[in-house]
């Protein structure tokens, strides 16, 4: 680590990870994007079908027995993973889509200061 290297201090990184989050979900709002934080029917299938097969499913209330998640909404999230690791997130899919949504911030934001 560079010693004469001056970072912001704890505090100002907080607030600009809050404002991200903030320019992160309005942008979601805007844009009616939400599908971006879902994985794909395929993977949202199998991640089902993975879950039907363990002995922490509760098929009655189609939740997980582990977390206590309804798995409808766990398995949908790109971000999700199984507590027993039996599947996990989607980073691949999440690191392309979340780079193209903070470009796409930095384009609105860079409009912004246009005008």
């Amino acid at each position: 680590m560079n010693e004469n290297q001056e970072y912001p201090s704890l505090m100002q990184q907080g607030k600009n990870l809050a404002k991200f989050s903030w320019d992160l979900i309005k942008y979601l709002q805007q844009e009616k994007n939400f599908t971006s934080l879902f994985v794909s029917d395929d993977v949202y299938e199998k991640r089902i079908d993975t879950c039907k097969t363990c002995d922490k499913y509760d098929s009655e209330e189609h939740r997980c027995k582990e977390c206590g998640c309804f798995l409808e909404q766990k398995a949908r999230i790109i971000l999700d993973s199984c507590p027993l690791s039996k599947w996990g997130a989607e980073d691949s899919q999440w690191e392309e889509t979340f780079s193209k949504i903070a470009t796409d911030i930095e384009n609105q934001k860079n409009k912004e200061d246009l005008t």
